[in-house]
């Protein structure tokens, strides 16, 4: 079986900006295995590598929305997507990633195993499985880390994670082709820190990947400084969830602006960003801030535990443009369960008095994306917003965008219901996925793929009793994520909004 595929459902631009991508091809790489790596690109299965499909295809999936174009992928590399339907002469498939450590089940039957975690603890055992045979590589990755292998391991399993980051192994070597360019450009990524402290109700990512690690100063520097001259790169993209909630987020700045580096950092968390900050961020060569407070509602902030409301993210948006700053992107967040006119109200007024402060000296850009219920957080149990009311308050929002001036942009409603789906789903979705596929995978027909199965989606749109036990919770151990603390912060976030208004498609409150 040597060799090991590194599969990412997505275009080459997309993998090739993703630091698990690296990690998962630099260790293999380091490690002695042969790698191979494919995409889809345009609809198309494309390899980077030479000889045919290994024995072990390691799946990338941070997104629920990549679970049919890894069929897609499977279907044109002529493996069967169903796993009890594969047999001795075919690949492994191992898929991990945040979608499919949140919340397993969807993909379950698709694939041979799931890492549930962080993948570092259990490469090593990879590599030893890549050198045997099918079924004893199955029995040497049942041993593994956060492995869940359906017949072989028993549920639920405990999710993996690297406990002293500093220790663990990282890609420094980050090979891109010629050919590709990057989404976030020609840069050196570096992880600065893994998880958050700051535990917003709504979270996946800050949930699954607690708890919250940082790397130090002198490693930080090591890296970056390795990174730069091995990847022949003049820009760093740091990675983390809030970059400066790092003690030493100044410093780590300071030293790459001080190198002559280009810098980004994504997101930067609304009450962490100063003046000085803000002409740092400018200084390294960045010319958009993104700043998520999700709400100019402080109801509706401290429900979902972001306390970043109007006063905040105005405040933000001052220190940013007094920093240098001319650009400036606020993510909002509609449809939240308990959301009433006067919380919408609050959040108009937010990207207004945002908009009046870069009137002449920058543009204001709106993300607009409706709340989506995520497993493994406590906010897994609401629904998803009518349409036709989500409908209606994005198009307030581009409309408002327009009087003022600033750009918008927004998720598609129909697409959030899909990933709601996706995110909430049990292993009957398996199905619902491969039909999707076999019909072409289009946004359009994910209903009519149901209908045809016989699953009755608004199952896993609609609201849950907060008595219910979600199906991740009975295939995934998580320690510092457990059902009673979900559930005692789902009722904070309950007695906070009153967990029964909303604003319907007239734009008005009804229960």
């Amino acid at each position: 079986m040597a060799g090991i595929g590194i599969v990412y459902p997505g275009p080459r631009s997309v993998a090739y900006s993703s630091i698990a991508f690296h990690m998962l091809a630099g260790y293999m790489r380091e490690s002695g295995v042969q790698v191979s790596k494919f995409y889809l690109e345009d609809g198309l299965v494309f390899m980077d590598g030479r000889g045919g499909v290994p024995g072990i295809l390691m799946v990338s999936l941070p997104y629920e929305l990549m679970y049919v174009d890894l069929v897609k992928m499977l279907l044109q590399m002529r493996i069967n997507p169903y796993r009890s339907r594969r047999g001795r002469g075919d690949p492994l498939i191992i898929a991990g990633g945040p979608a499919v450590t949140a919340n397993p089940a969807p993909i379950l039957p698709l694939v041979d195993a799931v890492l549930v975690g962080e993948a570092e603890p259990a490469l090593d055992h990879i590599v030893e499985a890549s050198q045997s045979s099918r079924s004893r590589a199955l029995e040497e990755l049942a041993s593994a880390p956060g492995m869940l292998i359906p017949g072989l391991t028993e549920a639920p399993v405990r999710r993996s994670y690297v406990e002293d980051l500093d220790k663990s192994w990282y890609p420094i070597l980050q090979e891109v082709p010629g050919d590709v360019e990057p989404i976030w450009g020609r840069s050196f990524m570096l992880e600065t820190s893994r998880g958050c402290a700051r535990a917003c109700r709504f979270c996946m990512e800050g949930s699954i990947f607690r708890p919250w690690r940082v790397r130090s100063t002198p490693r930080l520097r090591e890296l970056l400084d390795a990174g730069l001259e091995y990847n022949r790169v003049g820009k760093v993209n740091f990675y983390s969830l809030a970059f400066f909630d790092h003690r030493n987020g100044d410093e780590i700045l300071e030293y790459a602006v001080s190198r002559g580096v280009e810098v980004s950092i994504p997101s930067i968390r609304a009450e962490t960003l100063t003046p000085e900050r803000a002409r740092l961020v400018a200084e390294g060569g960045q010319r958009t801030i993104t700043i998520a407070p999700e709400t100019g509602s402080c109801r509706i902030a401290r429900a979902i535990n972001k306390m970043i409301c109007t006063g905040g993210a105005v405040e933000a948006v001052r220190n940013a443009v007094e920093g240098g700053i001319r650009s400036i992107k606020l993510y909002i967040m509609v449809g939240i369960p308990g959301e009433s006119r006067e919380d919408l109200a609050e959040t108009i007024n937010m990207v207004v008095e945002a908009s009046k402060i870069l009137r002449g000296r920058g543009i204001l850009k709106l993300s607009i994306n409706p709340f989506i219920p995520k497993p493994a957080t406590p906010m897994q149990w609401l629904g998803l917003g009518d349409l036709k009311m989500l409908r209606t308050v994005i198009q307030e929002l581009k409309a408002l965008a327009r009087r003022i001036g600033a750009q918008a942009s927004s998720y598609d409603p129909r697409y959030a219901v899909v990933q709601t789906v996706l995110s909430r789903g049990d292993e009957r979705l398996a199905d619902v996925i491969i039909e999707w596929a076999l019909r072409g995978g289009r946004l359009g027909s994910f209903k009519t793929a149901a209908r045809a199965i016989g699953v009755d989606i608004s199952q896993y749109t609609s609201p849950w009793s907060p008595d219910t036990v979600p199906v991740w919770h009975k295939l995934v151990e998580d320690p510092f994520n457990r059902l009673k603390v979900l559930r005692r912060e789902y009722e904070i976030y309950l007695s906070i909004t009153g967990g029964g208004m909303r604003i319907n498609s007239r734009g008005s409150r009804a229960p």
